[in-house]
């Protein structure tokens, strides 16, 4: 029996847990606007030390504003089904690639194997980052 989407998210949510993944959206450039119109304001309305009080609480505020990082298995989880189709495609050039029929020999593949569990996690990182738009944390 060949390997279903649903399987798949269950085993690559098990592997992003043994590894301890963690994602974050990407809102860098968020963060350096607020920052910047923090020291904008700040400069507008006290000069020179309210430019750098504005730049200090402005990069704070940012800071605490972007620390959106959440479990990468949570994700998975919560995915809706259109993106664990994509998902699964992503991933089938992998899975086609190695001897696996169902996803009991999957898991033993990735799990002993790690070529196979390095291409794994490519995989998940590079689907998380390009069609997911986060950055996995390691």
């Amino acid at each position: 029996m060949p390997v279903t989407a649903e399987e798949l998210v269950r085993l690559l949510a098990i592997l992003a847990e043994e590894e301890n993944l963690r994602v974050t959206v990407k809102e860098t450039l968020k963060g350096g606007a607020m920052a910047g119109a923090g020291a904008v304001i700040g400069g507008m309305c006290g000069g020179p030390v309210g430019l750098a009080v504005g730049g200090a609480v402005g990069g704070a505020c940012a800071a605490y504003m972007s620390r959106k990082i959440q479990i990468c298995a949570e994700i998975l989880f919560e995915m809706e089904p259109k993106k664990r189709e994509l998902l699964y495609e992503h991933f089938k050039s992998i899975i086609t690639g190695i001897d696996a029929h169902d996803v009991t020999s999957l898991g033993r593949l990735i799990a002993g194997d790690p070529l196979i569990r390095g291409q794994a996690l490519m995989g998940l990182k590079d689907f998380v980052g390009g069609t997911m738009s986060m950055q996995i944390i390691d």
